[in-house]
Order: C-alpha cells, then sequence, then structure tokens
C-alpha cells in the first residue's frame, strides 16, 4: 500500500523521523526545493506535515497568526482575501504550487484566506522545523532558507511590476 492509500487518520499523524520516496520526488519537482542537495530534501521530507483537506476547507484563515507554509501534493487551493465587505481570490493554485511561505519567516497575521477547493492533500513545512533544523544543521538550515528567500524574492519582484503596471495604467486613464 502506498502513502497516499493509508487512511486518513494515518495520514494526518504522519510526521518526523520518515523520509517517504514519493515525498522526495515531491520536493525535487517543487520550484521551491527542485534546486537542494538530496541530503537537504532528505531533511525536509523527514519534517513535513502531511495534512488532508475536504472540499472547501479552510487551511488557515485570514488574520490568524501564520506557523509555516503548504505545498500542494494533490488537490487545487484558493487564496482568498477580504478587505472592507469585497472578496478577492488572489490565486487558484494545484499540485507543487505552493504558499504562505512569508510565516516561516515572521509570526504576523496572515494576510489571506487558503480554502481547499477539492480533496487535496498538502505537505506543512512549519517555522519550529525550520528552526530545528538551522540549530541542528546550519549548513542545511543556510541552503533551505537562501531557497526560500529566492522565492519570497521573486514573488516580491512580480508584485512590483504588477503595481508599477496598474500605477501607470491608472495615470494614463487620467490624462
Amino acid at each position: 500500500m502506498n502513502f497516499l492509500q493509508l487512511p486518513i487518520w494515518k495520514k494526518i499523524i504522519k510526521k518526523k523521523g520518515t523520509s517517504n520516496p514519493e515525498i522526495m520526488r515531491f520536493l525535487r519537482e517543487t520550484s521551491v526545493f527542485g534546486k537542494l542537495k538530496r541530503r537537504t530534501l532528505h531533511e525536509i521530507a523527514r519534517l513535513v506535515h502531511v495534512r488532508q483537506y475536504s472540499e472547501g476547507e479552510e487551511i488557515f484563515r485570514q488574520g490568524e497568526a501564520g506557523a509555516g507554509f503548504y505545498m500542494i501534493f494533490d488537490g487545487k487551493v484558493t487564496i482568498r482575501s477580504v478587505r472592507d465587505g469585497v472578496e478577492l481570490d488572489l490565486a487558484h493554485l494545484d499540485q507543487h504550487s505552493f504558499f504562505g511561505e512569508l510565516s516561516l519567516f515572521s509570526e504576523e497575521r496572515r494576510t489571506a484566506t487558503a480554502i481547499a477547493q477539492e480533496p487535496s492533500t498538502l505537505l506543512g513545512f512549519f517555522q519550529p522545523d525550520l528552526k530545528e533544523i538551522i540549530e541542528t544543521k546550519p549548513k542545511i538550515g543556510i541552503e533551505i532558507l537562501l531557497s526560500l528567500t529566492g522565492v519570497v524574492v521573486e514573488r516580491l519582484q512580480k508584485t512590483n511590476q504588477l503595481l508599477e503596471k496598474a500605477y501607470y495604467k491608472g495615470k494614463q486613464k487620467n490624462a
């Protein structure tokens, strides 16, 4: 029986100490961890938490304290923000996508809600796990931090480009 065919309660409690080959393969295929060394991937695979979510179930809610980020092993997730009564879908994500990475660096409140759009299997990597790696295996911790930082920088650059486009588009309308 493969890992993803286990009963839900066994998947939920999967935790430290096991490095499943399916999880290793998945990590190699993700943009956030795909270029890391095998030894580093093994450490991440050992620490991730496997979670199952039903269609419509909230993974986290806007305004909650963040503790880590999630990778979509299987399924689809929508990232939704509500401000002043206006609901906005910020992203529709599917397999190999990830979200919530800023909470690894900060304990700030979540800026959006993540909702499973279909039955979904997610891998969670949380701040205490990252801190454990940094403290016990600093070289591996630095490699992970550099990879995550690269992702954050890339996403910030894309956000800046979108803001610039919106700004200049607004300027042209007002001219």
